[in-house]
């Protein structure tokens, strides 16, 4: 209903309004006040009851003319909602003695926004009006969203029991749920989230239950300043199994701004905007404690700590890498106005790592699984690799896990550099292709053991809002062409740096000391090539069991290859001299992969 001025009501002066522009108003509820020409204040009073919307014109000082709108006044839609109550209007919604979201009346409002209290929902219309100014916001300040796991990603907890030892720093004990819980941060945590709090807006995404991580929230953030009530736990994820059905929730207006860092890649339906981590071990035995529907489950031993785990240098890696993706993508924003999709920012920095190889795989795929499938392969093509199938004169490097395959031979044939997959992982960790020295495959070395990074199988390669290859592909062109263009000296750079940090939100304060020592930082990355980190020891990723369940059924597999192979199986050598490797012309290849892959579980085992 359009509330007008009537002719009696003109000539006079507004006043003031009584309400808020989108409360809800009872019948003879005042609306505004407006003075007469006479002097005489008068009070116009609504007519129905229901929802205000006032008119752009309706404002303090306003000639109050014939027939000029008002305001209009319609029936509440209930776009926010909270346990089945109408914040706007007051109404419960709920069905008598009914469950919760059993509503006896109808509800725009479908869409939780808000982290910590999933029961607070809105309407479509009114999630993206905050998702445009929260979008808006974040580009004015110049910063991204960086969404941070918990647990082997910047924390390894444990609930058994452990003596603290104060030589070990940053390990906190504290009591949930009638149990003592020992939680300890990665090295570098505290420095890494307070330079990134000056480049992204942090948000906790956990699998935790709602406790524990404002508990771990408390640790790291204690004066709220770097994630303050951004923490989404287990009792707000939609999905025991994905993180990726809130974000449509949380980002309404797209997920194009979104950085991920986990270390775990199928939590996010491997998503491209994802950063994965090593996973962070400091107690030995003991994984993710807060891991989803179907991860590994752990005894009550009493625990040691990892020989390395206070060593961890990943959380430096993982700040140098986004760093360069902050500073991509503005770079490109500057000059172009447009928002690029931080996916491709992201996809095309790991494509230049292993860019122009050729890899071959040999005994690293899981058996009964695809090669495309599998992990490692995963990583090659992400990373900028070609996978092939078999060796030849093209193939850049083989990774293996066992000494005397065919693939072996002809790699040693052709001079082809060997490797183990610890050399994958080395530089998916780093974002730089490591030495392949260091992982060099040989006829004493043993099989690999641990567990790589994420999960082995990919049930479904679905990202957040999947792009088309067509589209990825065109975008990474246009932004190689932009990222491709050298400054002309470090000192324009430098500069360039200046300018961006200082067209922040000019809050000052600590953001800006964070800043400008992000600055430096950068900027002796640049000067030693492609955000490089000064050579030192690649730490070995931790490989994933290859799948195989027990003893016995390594025992079956080893019959089933007796069987396969019977009597014909005879070991030659090489034709080439220099090449001491055995092997068997008619030897099976699914056979190798097959023996390889027991021999990596029954190490492991051991």
């Amino acid at each position: 209903m359009e509330v007008r001025i009537k002719e009696a009501e003109a000539g006079g002066t507004l006043a003031q309004r009584k309400t808020t522009d989108g409360s809800y108003v009872m019948k003879d509820a005042v609306v505004l006040e407006y003075q007469t020409p006479s002097g005489e204040l008068v009070k116009l009073r609504a007519p129905i009851e229901g929802v205000v919307t006032f008119d752009r014109a309706v404002k303090k000082g306003a000639e109050m003319v014939q027939d000029m709108l008002i305001a209009r006044i319609e029936p509440c839609q209930h776009a926010i909602v909270i346990k089945d109550m109408c914040a706007t209007c007051g109404r419960d919604l709920r069905e008598k003695d009914g469950r919760a979201g059993q509503r006896r009346e109808d509800s725009t409002a479908n869409v939780s926004m808000i982290h910590h209290v999933p029961e607070l929902i809105v309407s479509d219309d009114l999630a993206k009006q905050i998702g445009s100014a929260d979008l808006k916001n974040i580009l004015v300040s110049r910063k991204l969203v960086l969404l941070v796991d918990l647990d082997q990603t910047i924390i390894h907890t444990t609930n058994r029991p452990f003596k603290v030892d104060p030589k070990h720093g940053d390990i906190y004990t504290y009591k949930m749920f009638g149990t003592e819980y020992h939680t300890k941060l990665r090295p570098y945590t505290h420095e890494f989230l307070k330079h990134m709090s000056g480049l992204f807006e942090m948000h906790i995404i956990t699998y935790g239950q709602r406790q524990y991580a404002h508990k771990i929230a408390e640790i790291i953030d204690p004066k709220k300043t770097l994630f303050a009530q951004r923490i989404m736990s287990r009792d707000e994820l939609f999905s025991a199994q994905h993180k990726t059905r809130n974000l449509k929730a949380l980002f309404p207006c797209g997920d194009q701004l979104i950085v991920i860092i986990d270390d775990r890649a199928d939590v996010w339906q491997f998503s491209e905007a994802l950063i994965q981590v090593k996973p962070y071990r400091f107690f030995k035995e003991v994984g993710d404690i807060n891991a989803p529907i179907g991860g590994n489950k752990d005894g009550i031993p009493p625990v040691d700590i990892e020989d390395d785990a206070e060593h961890d240098r990943t959380l430096e890696h993982v700040e140098r890498l986004l760093v360069n993706v902050h500073t991509n993508f503005y770079n490109y924003y500057d000059e172009t106005q447009e928002i690029r999709d931080v996916k491709v920012v992201i996809s095309y920095i790991k494509k230049q790592v292993l860019r122009g190889l050729v890899i071959v795989l040999s005994g690293v795929v899981p058996l009964g699984v695809k090669s495309e499938n599998s992990e490692a392969y995963r990583l090659c093509v992400q990373f900028g690799a070609t996978v092939a199938d078999q060796v030849t004169e093209q193939t850049t490097h083989l990774i293996a896990v066992r000494w005397g395959t065919t693939k072996v031979m002809n790699a040693c044939k052709l001079h082809i550099p060997i490797v183990t997959p610890h050399w994958l992982y080395a530089s998916v960790e780093k974002f730089l292709k490591a030495d392949e020295k260091e992982f060099e495959l040989t006829k004493d070395s043993k099989p690999p053991d641990g567990r790589p990074l994420g999960s082995r199988i990919i049930p479904e390669l679905t990202s957040i809002d999947a792009m088309k290859k067509e589209t990825i592909a065109a975008m990474e062109h246009e932004v190689d062409e932009v990222l491709s263009e050298d400054d002309d000296s470090d000192e324009e750079s430098e500069a360039v740096l200046k300018r961006r940090l200082n067209g922040g939100d000019g809050s000052g304060g600590e953001d800006d000391e964070i800043e400008k020592e992000l600055a430096m930082k950068r900027a002796r990355w640049e000067r030693e090539g492609n955000f490089d980190t000064p050579e030192e020891d690649v730490q070995d990723y931790e490989n994933q069991s290859s799948g195989l369940d027990n003893d016995e059924f390594c025992e079956d597999i080893y019959d089933d290859m007796s069987r396969i192979a019977g009597e014909n199986y005879q070991e030659i050598t090489c034709e080439d001299e220099s090449c001491d490797v055995p092997y068997n012309e008619e030897e099976d290849e699914e056979i190798e992969d097959m023996a390889a892959l027991i021999e990596r579980q029954v190490s492991h085992d051991e």
